[in-house]
């Protein structure tokens, strides 16, 4: 599944349906009680950084958005029930936060819509001839749902085609959901579309609740343990080495720009099979020999002979929360040293024990250990957002026409995610699709950060199409640059 800036998306014209609470279903939300469930510690991070720049001149774009493209009619009455069983079966949709900042505080309390209490109803928006104005009204309208502290936080709807089909539509704050998240709810939506639409009743799977998530992990945090020790003691020793990616921005500090993102392939299917090849015999597996190849494309731009990182990670190891909807993802600090002139199959086997060291610390919160390391270290240590991120998923699985062939008369699957303004890069985003390696980011728009990020990306380009067509790599020395 692409990843798209919704700015840049163009859906085909047509008529704007909306299925949106009914009036009942808002006087339930707001009779509804305070929960004694906190947020999870990501979604807490999220929300505190989404509350921090809501009301100036830089809002948090804070929304995920899926659609896809279905060659049939629609079927209003049926897209309708299937997003009504769709959001009284993942109760992290049916929830919010109140957000209590008197007194210079910040207090969040869940509250939750009941199952029974969800019901939608059907609004014609609109038909629009042209495929920008659509596009638009859209923007405007997902990115004033996307909000963590008010319910319903998302939209769901459908672009209605006549004969040629229809493009469903479905918009939430990202604080309910995750990439795999979006993933999921394709199928899920698509199936009980497909089931209602024949009258029939759909074959429910269970999912997990990732509201219980929430309560399990604080559990486990408040209980204590030695890896949560751990954790903080790796983040501790490493803090003083935090540095962001090697990119010039062009940025003044403290200030923003529009961001700007780009796309790269950096190797084809058998480039994959060759350097995936090239890092078993190194003693490593294709994510230790890409964090490898990075460390080594970053030596040549700083000389630097450390490599330090946060890699995302899946939290989603019980077998209920396969399928749920939620923000199911960690952080790991990846550390290691190297030398000068070592090759990338000497830096192959650090990265991955680099990798193995963290594993069993997979479930420990983040942002919990970053608390109880600034206890070791007596002061705060950078946020999560100032180390540099890097996630690799090799969704071959679920890639591009992979995806698509599991459904049929499915076309257009897309993620999508709006523009914000930013002074830092996001994460840097490895996918492995079956046709090839990818790597996504986003930065300020500016000429000179455009010049790096392309500088950069390049330079890990070269390493990895090195690797797999030698199976060796060795950087160029480069005298060290800063600390």
């Amino acid at each position: 599944m692409e990843m798209t800036l919704t700015e840049d998306w163009l859906p085909k014209p047509g008529a704007l349906v909306e299925f949106t609470a009914t009036d009942a279903t808002l006087d339930a939300a707001a009779a509804a009680t305070p929960s004694e469930i906190p947020p999870t510690f990501i979604q807490e991070s999220h929300i505190r950084r989404w509350a921090e720049r809501r009301h100036g001149d830089n809002p948090l774009a804070s929304e995920l958005s899926l659609c896809f493209t279905v060659a049939e009619p629609l079927d209003r009455t049926a897209l309708r029930q299937a997003f009504t069983t769709f959001l009284r079966r993942h109760d992290t949709l049916r929830s919010w936060f109140d957000l209590d900042e008197s007194g210079g505080g910040f207090a969040l309390t869940r509250y939750l819509v009941g199952a029974d209490d969800v019901e939608l109803t059907t609004t014609e928006t609109g038909v629009f001839a042209s495929g920008e104005e659509l596009r638009d009204t859209l923007v405007e309208k997902y990115r004033a749902a996307a909000d963590p502290t008010r319910w319903p936080a998302f939209v769901c709807g459908a672009i209605d085609h006549g004969a040629d089909g229809f493009t469903l539509l479905y918009n939430t704050d990202h604080a309910f959901s995750d990439g795999l998240s979006l993933v999921t709810a394709i199928f899920e939506l698509h199936g009980l579309y497909t089931a209602y639409a024949a009258d029939q009743e759909p074959p429910l799977l269970p999912v997990g609740s990732y509201v219980e998530f929430a309560r399990t992990e604080r559990a486990a945090v408040a209980a204590g343990s030695p890896e949560l020790d751990r954790m903080a003691e790796l983040l501790a020793a490493n803090a003083d080495r935090v540095r962001p990616l090697p990119i010039d921005l062009g940025l003044a500090p403290g200030t923003v720009a529009e961001s700007r993102g780009t796309k790269l392939d950096l190797l084809d299917a058998a480039e994959c099979e060759a350097f995936a090849e090239a890092s078993r015999a190194a003693g490593g597996g294709f994510s230790a020999g890409l964090f490898a190849a990075i460390a080594l494309a970053e030596h040549e731009l700083t000389g630097r002979t450390h490599y330090l990182g946060l890699n995302v990670v899946g939290t989603r190891n019980e077998p209920q929360y396969q399928l749920a909807q939620g923000w199911f993802i960690n952080l790991l600090p990846i550390a290691f040293d190297f030398e000068a002139g070592q090759p990338f199959t000497d830096l192959v086997s650090r990265a991955s024990g680099a990798l193995d060291a963290v594993k069993p610390l997979g479930n420990v919160p983040i942002h919990a250990a970053l608390q109880r390391a600034a206890g070791i270290t007596g002061s705060p240590l950078p946020v999560t957002t100032d180390w540099p991120w890097v996630s690799y998923m090799d969704v071959r699985a679920i890639s591009g026409a992979a995806l698509e062939l599991a459904l049929p008369n499915v076309s257009g699957i897309n993620g999508l995610g709006s523009r914000s303004k930013i002074g830092q890069t996001s994460p840097v985003w490895f996918s492995r699709e079956l046709d090839r390696l990818h790597v996504t980011v986003m930065y300020p728009d500016t000429e000179a950060a455009h010049t790096s990020a392309t500088d950069y990306l390049e330079r890990v380009r070269t390493t990895l199409r090195t690797v797999a067509r030698t199976g060796r790599f060795t950087a160029a020395a480069t005298e060290a640059k800063g600390p």
